[in-house]
């Protein structure tokens, strides 16, 4: 049948399906049978939890700089506070003995979509390192912070 099409793909499958193109090759590359992985990454996820949390503080501060970006933006800063937590976790942070990061006197949407584009960048290249247990989490994160950056293009 001519015109027929097929289902509509609608935003959020767009999003899934390039998060996952982000994220898949580094998730490959960590299974190949060839790396030589670490047991442990828990200074490496230490180091992401550090980055989650200066991320949602960006995004923080453009929303204090530009009120209209809350509804962009308070997403992405509660999925960035729910990763520190997660990887303070996994690293074997104590909680509630995670630095705060110092606040940004402002910061606009280019600025927390080069940071988090810069987390996702961290998280490919960690999770290679990982432990198969770390290896989840991680990928969950660079999945997660490369639609972001498709989402605030």
């Amino acid at each position: 049948m001519a015109g027929v099409a097929g289902p509509a793909l609608n935003r959020r499958q767009v999003l899934m399906s390039a998060a996952a193109v982000v994220a898949l090759p580094p998730v490959l590359a960590a299974c190949s049978p060839g790396t030589d992985r670490r047991a442990d990454a828990s200074e490496a996820l230490l180091a992401m939890a550090d980055a989650a949390r200066r991320d949602a503080a960006l995004a923080a501060a453009a929303v204090t700089s530009d009120p209209a970006l809350a509804g962009r933006l308070e997403p992405l800063r509660a999925a960035r506070l729910e990763h520190a937590a997660a990887l303070d976790q996994a690293g074997g942070r104590p909680p509630g003995s995670a630095p705060v990061p110092a606040t940004p006197p402002s910061a606009d949407v280019v600025a927390v979509r080069d940071s988090v584009d810069g987390s996702a960048r961290t998280a490919g290249e960690v999770v290679i390192e990982a432990s198969a247990q770390q290896a989840g989490l991680v990928a969950e994160v660079a999945a997660c912070c490369a639609a972001y950056v498709v989402v605030l293009q």
